[in-house]
């Protein structure tokens, strides 16, 4: 009887055995979707990455337009705050406003910042 359930044992699968063979059939399958999939993945955490740098540049840009329309108001040059970026004086009664504009993500995008401060030195 030992026999019979030993050799009853040897005649059947092991579920091991199948559930790696079915794995397998499916390895190809799963390389051609990471592979359709991989461009979109790569395309969304550029376009992330991009906005970061868009709004990193920004909050420089508001600085830069603070720190110039001080100047201006001060009678100092609101140019030497402008970091490269194009500089507009507006005169709006007593204040004094300083728009700063630049490119950003390679001219894909205009940023622009306005600040105003008192004029007059005061």
């Amino acid at each position: 009887m030992l026999e019979q359930v030993a050799a009853g044992r040897r005649g059947q699968a092991r579920p091991g055995r199948r559930l790696r063979g079915l794995l397998r059939g499916e390895l190809g399958a799963v390389t051609a979707e990471l592979a359709a999939a991989l461009p979109a993945a790569v395309l969304a955490i550029a376009i992330a990455v991009g906005a970061v740098a868009a709004t990193a540049a920004q909050v420089s840009l508001e600085q830069s337009a603070g720190a110039a329309a001080r100047a201006a108001g001060r009678d100092d040059d609101p140019a030497a705050y402008a970091d490269g970026a194009a500089l507009r004086l507006e005169q709006q009664g007593e204040l004094v406003c300083a728009v700063l504009s630049r490119d950003a993500l390679g001219g894909a995008l205009t940023l622009t910042a306005r600040s105003c401060a008192h004029g007059g030195g005061r």
